[in-house]
């Protein structure tokens, strides 16, 4: 299979992220990588001793792209004036089904509009949502949706995240019968905004085994697996817990430095720590899909890595694998979610 990736738009090393790209195709032979950039910058970094020799670069092409999307682009002005950028070739590409997934760690918001207006939407879904890994408790993954392609929301958007946040969590992470639950600032039923007040009693409609209201500490538990929310909300809470994580990381180490008796200790808990720091490091999770496109679309975090492209390679080609777009359509349709 082919999977389409951005090399251009995200703000870390394009040697790097090369270097993931073709680390994915070593360790998969399954994958062929597509890379959306400036060839000419390609092919004098292949030229380097590190590539001599491998053959899995056989399985690696570029298709051409000579504008930058940056971080600060307006999404709209992306679609309508940067035509030639790697974030719209990319997905162009993958709408005439020369690659079966794209992978970008660019400008979210960018991805989120141009992915929307070229790919179109599953039949439907009005918007789309982007899905958070988050560990939890047991040292599996809780997922956590929308986390920022749609800030506003209406209560059929939320009953769609809540069905497409399950399907993925039962195809990707193998949960036969995941718990849903739904962010709020209470666990008691008449707590939140009208919206979300509706949002339960319609919840609790649909065989999708709805626990009821979570609170934000409870992401990170083992008492739901998938957890909804507005893109607004969703994508506050990923940033306050990115940044806790560093925070935290960064007292813990200073504490150990500064206490002898600590950092004499800190062979015999190095293993366990360099454990936790894994699990919680965005670089293994690689990338995230944005779910009701019609198409696969991964988006990767924007320093993203040579580990983060890797794995953002893994995780379309597992998407690709499992039919993801196809159950979606089928799921949704099933379902009478809208009212008048």
């Amino acid at each position: 299979m082919k999977i389409g990736v951005d090399i251009i738009s995200g703000e870390s090393d394009i040697r790097d992220l090369i270097k993931g790209c073709v680390d994915a195709v070593s360790e998969d032979p399954s994958i062929e990588v597509v890379m959306v950039g400036k060839g000419d910058v390609y092919r004098s970094i292949l030229m380097h001793p590190f590539y001599k020799n491998n053959k899995n670069l056989k399985r690696i092409s570029i298709i051409e792209a000579s504008e930058v999307v940056t971080m600060a682009d307006d999404p709209i002005s992306v679609v309508k004036k940067k035509k030639d950028s790697s974030v719209i070739k990319g997905l162009q590409a993958h709408k005439r089904k020369e690659i079966n997934a794209f992978f970008s760690p660019g400008n979210t918001g960018a991805i989120v509009v141009a992915a929307s207006l070229i790919l179109g939407r599953v039949r439907g879904v009005k918007k789309p949502a982007l899905i958070a890994l988050m560990p939890n408790t047991e040292g599996k993954a809780n997922i956590l949706l929308d986390v920022g392609a749609s800030a506003e929301c209406e209560v059929e958007d939320l009953l769609k995240f809540a069905v497409m946040g399950r399907l993925y969590a039962q195809e990707m992470l193998g949960i036969e019968n995941p718990r849903i639950g739904l962010l709020n600032i209470g666990e008691e039923s008449h707590k939140g905004t009208s919206a979300i007040k509706e949002t339960y009693k319609r919840l609790l409609e649909l065989n999708i085994n709805f626990k009821g209201n979570v609170e934000g500490y409870q992401i990170f538990s083992n008492e739901v697996e998938v957890i909804i929310c507005d893109g607004y909300i969703g994508n506050i809470a990923l940033k306050c817990i990115e940044g806790a994580a560093s925070t935290i990381s960064k007292l813990l180490r200073k504490a150990i430095f500064n206490h002898i008796p600590a950092l004499l200790t800190l062979p015999f808990y190095a293993g366990a720590l360099k454990e936790l720091m894994k699990k919680a490091d965005p670089e293994e999770y690689g990338g995230v899909p944005l779910l009701g496109v019609n198409g696969n679309v991964f988006i990767g975090h924007g320093k993203s890595g040579r580990s983060a492209i890797k794995y953002g390679i893994k995780a379309a080609a597992n998407a690709v694998r499992h039919d993801i777009l196809g159950k979606l359509h089928k799921k949704l349709g099933e379902l009478h979610l809208d009212r008048a």
